[in-house]
């Protein structure tokens, strides 16, 4: 109620006032909910008496006061106002706020307008866009294969990730490929390009990674990564350069191998210090360390290079998909150089680790099994280096018969092509691609000469000439209009292109052939040999151990020691010539050459040094290494021989191979020969065994120290095994005869063979009828018991029951018949699985650290401004 009052000046005069009382608005309480969108994955959050926040883009706010003598509350911006819902002293208000709202909050009543006045801020943060980083590498050993690492982020959350591919410069072509991701604010993600997508041969591409946020109010925002090109290479440009890309590894590893003759030297040299000295001084151990230093980094180098090597081998593929058997040989030698090369290692570990505490005894012996590995290990690598070449000059080959062929086809079309598409530029066209070819056939001329062992490449100069001559009258022709007399040379030249494209495939194939002829003729006069070398090592090695050291006849042992040595020099030198031009001749074999070897020398140096023991001990690891290797080679020729009978099926005009559709398939061996052959053999096996009842009287000896048994030796004349004499107590009666009966034996294990190699392939052709599969391993069994007991009564007994077996075949055989039904075809669809590598193999590519314990992970942006107001504070 208005309050009454007087008010007197000087106790004069005094006069009455009246004074209303107004009551203020005022807030009571004051509250703002932010409602945070969806995207951001945040709970909705109250704050009491304050209007200042920070809030993502597109929150909710809801203002809820509690006033006191209120009638109005207004929120009021730069250039609008908002009235508050009442309800009684209550007012609220809704907003979404998408940008920065500066604001202040009035209050009003019927006496006094926008009394209080107080001022706030909500700072918006705008939802950023994704980041997409994309890292790439390109696989070693295969151009048309990419590899990708990328780490994608957003400050609320990830929502889609694709890749984006089209031919270039048609962008409207474009295609989708959703990949993997976590809807988290981080995520890495690996890819392999192309995989398995389906692109055109000869087509660029362009392609990118492209990433999504969760920001619904802005449709999702993206970002994208680099924009990449890629080609996808022709069937003939991938092998071109797959050829291109060998080339360069045969070169480097050419290269380790030149090294590692040097690191050769330098281990003589250490190894002959250390023998001379007690004890290895400062520098010599310095010199060591370094030797195996430099050794390890040669061993890292040339495991490197073969394996591009392998996996270069792995990948080329021609057209013509058959199975290459000396591909297959080639990657059998390259496995074996990877497991010698993880010996060498785990050697060169262990003088690493000892070189300071190692025992001169100890030093020595690991240099010299050190020397041994280095010495097989060069020899195999030499051998890699040059049947590498050797297998690329001849694919070259193959492959520039194939173009030169597809360059005619492509000459015969455009000379009956219409008058408007067979022009002078196209002809061009052809004229260009044919010098291409006429340079890559010099280059491939030069490759060949560089081998050791070049081959016949047909060179025809002349040929080349011609077409050439017609290509540029064909040129004329055209030019001056005449398409009738350029279409004439068009069709001369082309058939001059196949003419030489047929002749070269005939005489790559013809000269595989006489190679493979020439080197099973040289391996068995090798085999031969070195039957001989065992033989005479082992008597000499018994005439040691009844010869004293003092006798007049030990210095001419020695010297008949060191003949042998000599001789089995000529053994080694002509396996090695042999071994870089077949595959066959494995690391096993090399092994066996440098075990020999190394023994021979150690027997020399032992019984020159009256060491006779020791020297008879190393000369009965050179009989054991050189009857182990003999056992190797046999099994080299067998294999050899059944190459032969393969590559040879029905090209032969004789009596198995049949006649065949002019140059086309017989139909091999029949059944009925067969077993005609298996009587034969039978026969045979029986007259050996009369023969050797009148030859050999005594037990067959089965050591290969005491006497060789039958097969190679065993019981000659005498057949006794137990004393080491090889029966020659008897003199030589009967020495001769049994020579025939070795050579009548491997004729008889030869012939064997054959018959088992015929029935397989007739199982390939018709596939198997009955028990051809057991008769196939009785078969394998009875040549197994011709080489390790010869002339054997129960080796018969088997034989005959083969033959028995094969009777009933052919009975059974022919009361099936053939049914054309049963006739299988090869599947003639393409399919293709370009993924090899799996997410952790490709992450291996990039040397990745793991995510959760090593990469820093990407602040929101508030926590980013909190971060730099801190810091900001601090340094004020």
């Amino acid at each position: 109620k208005p309050i009454e009052f007087s008010l007197k000046a000087n106790q004069v005069s005094s006069k009455k006032y009246t004074l209303n009382v107004i009551k203020t608005p005022s807030l009571v309480n004051f509250k703002m909910t932010l409602d945070y969108p969806n995207y951001t994955g945040k709970k909705d959050e109250v704050l009491e008496s304050s209007g200042n926040a920070i809030i993502p883009q597109g929150t909710k706010v809801t203002w809820n006061i509690q006033t006191k003598n209120t009638d109005k509350v207004v929120l009021k911006t730069k250039d609008s106002s908002y009235l508050f819902f009442q309800n009684q002293e209550n007012f609220n208000l809704e907003k979404k706020v998408s940008s920065q709202l500066d604001y202040a909050i009035t209050t009003s009543n019927k006496n006094l307008k926008e009394y209080e006045n107080l001022s706030f801020t909500l700072k918006v943060i705008r939802d950023e866009y994704p980041e997409i980083k994309v890292a790439s590498k390109k696989d070693s050993t295969d151009s048309q294969r990419l590899y990708f690492l990328g780490n994608v982020s957003d400050d609320y959350g990830l929502t889609k990730l694709q890749l984006v591919y089209y031919p270039s410069r048609e962008e409207e072509k474009k295609q989708k490929i959703a990949l993997k991701i976590n809807a988290s604010n981080f995520d890495q993600f690996v890819y392999n390009f192309p995989g398995n997508l389906l692109l055109t041969d000869g087509v660029s591409y362009d392609y990118y990674f492209q990433v999504f946020d969760n920001d619904v109010l802005h449709n999702f925002k993206s970002s994208k990564s680099t924009v990449y090109s890629f080609r996808k290479l022709t069937q003939d440009e991938i092998e071109n350069e797959q050829l291109q890309n060998q080339e360069q590894s045969i070169k480097a590893l050419d290269k380790s191998l030149e090294n590692m003759m040097q690191q050769d030297k330098t281990l003589k040299e250490i190894s002959k210090i250390q023998k001379e000295k007690n004890q290895l001084n400062w520098n010599d151990k310095k010199k060591l360390e370094k030797f195996l230093k430099k050794q390890k980094q040669q061993e890292k180098m040339m495991k490197k290079f073969s394996n591009e090597l392998k996996e270069n081998l792995e990948n080329f593929q021609l057209e013509k998909k058959e199975k290459d058997p000396f591909k297959e040989q080639l990657k059998e030698r390259f496995q074996e150089n990877e497991e010698q090369l993880k010996k060498n290692e785990k050697l060169l570990d262990e003088l690493e680790k000892l070189q300071e505490k190692i025992e001169k005894e100890e030093l020595t012996e690991k240099l010299e099994k050190l020397s041994k590995q280095n010495k097989n290990q060069e020899k195999n690598l030499e051998q890699l280096v040059e049947l590498t070449k050797r297998y690329y000059v001849t694919k070259k080959a193959e492959k520039l018969a194939e173009e030169l062929n597809k360059l005619a086809e492509e000459q015969e079309k455009l000379a009956d092509a219409p008058k408007e598409e067979n022009t002078k530029e196209e002809q061009e066209k052809i004229n260009e691609k044919f010098e291409k070819y006429t340079k890559e056939k010099e280059e491939l001329q030069k490759e060949n000469k560089d081998l050791k062992d070049p081959m016949d490449i047909p060179d025809d100069k002349k040929g080349e000439e011609e077409v050439k001559e017609e290509q540029e009258k064909a040129s004329d022709n055209l030019d001056n209009g005449d398409k009738k007399e350029a279409s004439k040379r068009q069709k001369k030249a082309a058939q001059k292109m196949k003419e030489m494209g047929k002749q070269m495939q005939m005489q790559m194939q013809s000269g595989k052939m006489e190679t493979l002829d020439e080197d099973l003729e040289m391996l068995r006069q090798i085999l031969d040999n070195l039957v001989v070398f065992s033989f005479e090592q082992e008597d000499l090695m018994g005439e040691f151990k009844t010869t004293g050291y003092g006798s007049p006849l030990f210095g001419k042992k020695l010297i008949k020691q060191n003949e042998l040595k000599q001789n089995f020099e000529h053994v080694d030198d002509s396996l090695f010539t042999l071994s870089l031009r077949q595959p066959m001749l494995g690391g096993k074999i090399n092994k066996y050459l440098t075990d020999v070897a190394y023994n021979l020398n150690k027997s020399l140096e032992r019984l020159a040094e009256n060491e006779v023991r020791k020297g008879i001990s190393s000369q009965q690891y050179i009989v054991t290494g050189a009857n182990e290797l003999a056992i190797l080679l046999s099994d080299v020729l067998g294999s050899m021989q059944d190459q032969m009978s393969i590559s040879g099926k029905g090209k032969g005009k004789g009596k198995g191979k049949g006649k065949s559709k002019g140059e086309g398939e017989g139909q091999g061996f029949q059944l009925p020969d067969i077993i005609k052959k298996q009587e034969g053999l039978n026969k045979k096996m029986k007259d050996g065994l009369g023969e050797k009842g009148k030859t050999g009287k005594g037990k067959e000896g089965k050591g290969q120290g005491e006497g060789k048994g039958e097969g190679q030796g065993e019981g000659e004349g005498d057949g006794s095994g137990k004393n080491g004499k090889n029966g020659k107590q008897k003199g030589e009666e009967g020495y001769g005869n049994e020579e025939d009966l070795n050579g009548k034996l491997f004729e008889i294990f030869k012939e064997q063979q054959m018959l088992r190699q015929q029935l397989q392939d007739k199982i390939n052709q018709f596939g198997e009828i009955g028990n051809t599969g057991d008769l196939l391993r009785e078969m394998e069994n009875i040549e197994q018991q011709l080489l390790e007991k010869g002339f054997d009564q129960k080796t018969l007994e088997k034989m005959q029951n083969l033959q028995h077996e094969l009777l009933k075949l052919d009975k059974a055989t022919f009361e099936q018949g053939q049914e054309t039904k049963r006739e299988s075809k090869t599947n003639r669809k393409k399919f293709e699985n370009n993924i090899t590598n799996g997410p952790e193999d490709i992450k291996k590519y990039f040397n990745t650290t793991e995510i959760l314990n090593r990469e820093a992970l990407p602040l929101r942006l508030e926590y980013k401004q909190k971060v730099q107001e801190y810091f900001k504070n601090k340094d004020d």
